[in-house]
């Protein structure tokens, strides 16, 4: 009887870490084929915020579209994406391409930091293999 419930348990590691990233945040309706951005918001740490934000609003200027699809994760939706992201909690800003993180800023960062991460990856177009 252990036996089975080693096997029905290393069954179900290996099942659960085979997912996909798609597989994994098929909530959040992520369109794996263009750069999504998702940003975690923590309300609770404006300090930390506030280059978040700032960063946001200029990016908005140089890249419309994508911004316009960003996907915002409050402190309340966040948590089971918080593993899957690898990240503790928020603030942080990433970019999802092809079923992957791309860039990944969190933590206390500069307003110029982010943009600086984000902008070259948004910017990056030109470089990748036609679908």
């Amino acid at each position: 009887m252990k036996g089975l419930s080693i096997a029905v348990a290393a069954s179900f590691l290996l099942f659960t870490s085979s997912c996909s990233l798609a597989e994994e945040t098929e909530d959040l309706e992520i369109n794996e084929d263009v750069k999504q951005v998702v940003f975690f918001s923590d309300e609770s740490n404006d300090a930390n915020e506030a280059p978040y934000y700032d960063a946001i609003i200029e990016l908005k200027e140089d890249f419309p579209d994508t911004m316009q699809n960003m996907v915002i994760l409050t402190p309340d939706k966040a948590d089971p994406y918080y593993k899957v992201f690898g990240i503790d909690k928020g603030p942080a800003i990433l970019i999802l391409y092809n079923d992957q993180v791309s860039v990944k800023v969190y933590g206390q960062a500069t307003k110029e930091q982010i943009i600086m991460r984000i902008a070259k990856e948004l910017s990056n177009d030109s470089k990748r293999p036609p679908h």
